[in-house]
């Protein structure tokens, strides 16, 4: 399941900054320039129902269970020390509001959690 394999957490990116474009895109990450993880536009698409969309937590629960390379187009090049890491007890909360129980089981026993 592990694609990376090292010390990477979740991106704090995916859950807490938002980049709107003057255009209105909506994307995960301050770094994404040219919009490789572009989910939609504000103007077309209420923000919430982008950025707590499907998409973005499929991103989200792909991060948490190691796999950068397809938790957004962008994620798998990034230097990701740049955003930040999602702090556990945050990560354990989202995935236990979502019914995620498969990834939590395995998110808390790679990080050695409980």
């Amino acid at each position: 399941m592990a694609t990376h394999g090292d010390e990477r957490r979740p991106c704090a990116g995916l859950w807490n900054t938002p980049m709107v474009y003057v255009n209105g895109d909506l994307t995960t990450c301050c770094l994404d320039q040219h919009l490789e993880n572009k989910l939609g536009n504000v103007v077309e698409t209420p923000f919430d129902t982008l950025w707590n969309g499907e998409t973005n937590h499929r991103w989200r629960v792909l991060q948490v269970l190691d796999d950068y390379d397809r938790s957004g187009p962008y994620c798998g090049s990034c230097n990701w020390q740049s955003a930040g890491a999602m702090p556990h007890d945050k990560v354990v909360a989202y995935l236990e509001k979502t019914g995620e129980t498969e990834a939590l089981v395995a998110y808390k026993a790679r990080w050695s959690l409980d």
